[in-house]
């Protein structure tokens, strides 16, 4: 069920617009298996995300009051609502009630978007606590499958049949996305994803060394996408997630199996020594090496990007934008303007001089558009969103149960992934991306089974 759900999402969920035919589809499949969910997983298990569960509850409360009729005296009150207001005088229709959203079809569809989490959270609190491994794995074969697709691109070319979506960047390898910020932010996760794995390989009694070797090349492969794709928001995430891969491996070197009578000789004292210099040194030697290869060949789109050597009349646009986004803020920080409704509150207060062909879709900030669309509401229950996540990392972290560093290792994997998500939102909406939802649904139930199992580790011992 919980690899079912993944393909369904990851092939119908890469865009984050609310006309894409497949979104009836894929909320019907992801409500079918909430139900799944609910009749097949003991309520014990729920209870260990009963907070997220609240979480996503109490949003959508909020955009269901969001979507309830006002008084037009109450309504007319609100900020940006003078115009409408005068368009309904006009028409005859001063008296009418309407919702705080200024695009209820917009907020609705965002009501139901909420199912996609709902259900990640529901399908993957059904593994069992020592087995949370499997979301990691599943977070990199998405990235795996969706690598494949970009692959095909590449050798397709734009506007080929492996470009599931209408509107999208047909220049860059989007994979199974349609915009390349997504594409890369999902490598960027799953080069962290394979490190973890790799040093989880490297523990076990009986390794196998192909499922070794094809993390590593895998760690290769979405690195080198990275930098053709073209996102600065994934060259900076996927240099970190790189260095840190290298990082884990090395740390969690200390902890491989060895067996118990084997003597520690000078010769393989020799031997680890060489190994660590050498995980401590390649990230470097990596991340130059396919960098300045790839930026001479003329394919490192992102690294070309990130130097400004090309006009990026987008990147310019969300700049001289960014005063008016702020003052959208400031009218809007209390009740919101409704949940999808930026775009079109956007269009209200645009100045003439950001007047151009194409529209400004999204604020490409989070940390501002999130409450523009939600205020103050919202805001508090991002807030509570982010103090339970830290301090269950944090509460992770002090506790260290039995299994020592590995555990470590893990929350510093999940705590990156966070951070990286923190770092998207600053600049694009990955939250805002159903099958992203999903990965980080995923990230928040290892995390959750992560504690759990440090928990039944400490009462043990």
């Amino acid at each position: 069920m919980l690899a079912a759900f993944v393909v369904i999402i990851a092939l119908m969920g890469g865009s984050s617009r609310s006309d894409v035919a497949s979104l009836p589809f894929l909320r019907a499949f992801a409500a079918l298996f909430v139900f799944a969910a609910l009749v097949s997983t003991p309520t014990a298990a729920w209870r260990s995300i009963r907070i997220p569960l609240l979480l996503l509850a109490a949003l959508a409360v909020w955009m269901v009051v969001q979507l309830i009729p006002l008084p037009s005296d109450v309504w007319r009150g609100l900020p940006n609502r003078d115009i409408v207001f005068k368009m309904d005088e006009l028409l005859g229709h001063g008296d009418r009630w309407r919702p705080i959203s200024l695009t209820p079809s917009l907020t609705l569809n965002s009501l139901l978007s909420l199912v996609v989490p709902f259900g990640a959270l529901l399908v993957a609190v059904a593994t069992p606590v020592e087995q949370r491994e499997r979301l990691w794995w599943l977070v990199w074969g998405f990235a795996v499958v969706s690598s494949a697709f970009a692959l095909m691109q590449f050798v397709a070319g734009p506007r080929s049949v492996f470009y599931l979506y209408r509107i999208t960047n047909e220049e860059g390898l989007v994979g199974l996305f349609a915009n390349r910020n997504h594409q890369a932010f999902l490598l960027a996760l799953a080069i962290v994803a394979a490190g973890w794995l790799i040093v989880k390989g490297m523990v076990r009694k009986q390794r196998n060394p192909l499922i070794i070797a094809a993390l590593g090349s895998s760690v290769a492969l979405f690195f080198v996408l990275i930098l053709i794709t073209g996102s600065r928001l994934g060259l900076l995430c996927g240099t970190l997630a790189l260095i840190l891969t290298f990082v884990l491996i090395r740390w969690g070197y200390r902890f491989r199996h060895q067996p118990v009578n084997q003597l520690r000789t000078a010769k393989s004292a020799r031997w680890d020594r060489l190994v660590r210099i050498a995980l401590t040194v390649a990230p470097i030697v990596i991340v130059a090496v396919v960098g300045l290869i790839s930026y001479v060949s003329g394919r490192a789109s992102s690294v070309t990007r990130m130097l400004g050597s090309s006009g990026d009349a987008a990147a310019e646009m969300r700049l001289e934008a960014l005063s008016t986004v702020t003052e959208l803020l400031r009218g809007q920080w209390l009740w919101g303007s409704g949940f999808g409704s930026f775009a079109k509150v956007f269009q209200i207060v645009e100045p003439d001089a950001l007047l151009r062909p194409t529209y400004f879709n999204h604020a490409h900030n989070d940390w501002l558009q999130f409450p523009i669309e939600g205020g103050l509401p919202a805001v508090l229950i991002a807030l509570a969103a982010i103090g339970w996540l830290a301090w269950l990392i944090l509460a992770a972290l002090r506790k260290r149960p039995s299994s020592g560093g590995l555990a470590t290792i893990e929350q510093v994997a999940l705590s990156t992934c966070f951070v990286f998500l923190a770092i998207g939102s600053l600049v694009d909406y990955p939250l805002r991306q159903p099958s992203l939802m999903m990965v980080v649904a995923f990230l928040v139930v290892i995390l959750v089974r992560a504690r759990s199992e440090g928990d039944r580790l400490g009462k043990r011992d």
